[in-house]
């Protein structure tokens, strides 16, 4: 059990099972051990323990873009340890957008939610972009 203050977060507790590793990191960001906490559903935090300024809000991008997918290359299931879809969960960053809010459908979020590994990858799909509105 990991204790943090934080002060946008207060006192933290974390158990080891809960910390993700992203092992190839996240691009712009020099902490790799991430925890998600919810915020008010569907919005988690992906919170860096090392440091708790760090923090990213995310979805989960199938609710509002039901028809997004992707594959995931070799390498990255590699490094997933993923066996299947049913392993892994999808999160994309939220950002102000205009007046409303958007979704970075281009570089998600993949956690195998059992072994607790993530990555962050870039597709080059280039239907999806780094700022998609999402629409009430």
């Amino acid at each position: 059990m990991i204790k943090i203050k934080s002060e946008r977060f207060g006192e933290l507790q974390i158990d080891d099972n809960e910390i993700i590793q992203f092992p190839l990191g996240i691009p712009g960001i020099p902490f790799t051990r991430f925890i998600i906490k919810e915020l008010v559903e569907p919005v988690k935090w992906l919170i860096a323990i090392d440091d708790t300024d760090v923090a990213i809000l995310v979805i989960s991008p199938f609710k509002y873009f039901p028809t997004y997918g992707f594959e995931l290359s070799d390498e990255i299931v590699s490094v997933l340890e993923a066996k299947s879809e049913e392993e892994v969960d999808v999160y994309v960053s939220l950002l102000k957008h205009n007046d409303g809010v958007a979704a970075n459908l281009k570089s998600p979020f993949i956690i195998n939610k059992n072994k607790k590994i993530g990555v962050q990858i870039i597709l080059e799909d280039e239907k999806y972009s780094f700022r998609e509105p999402i629409k009430k």
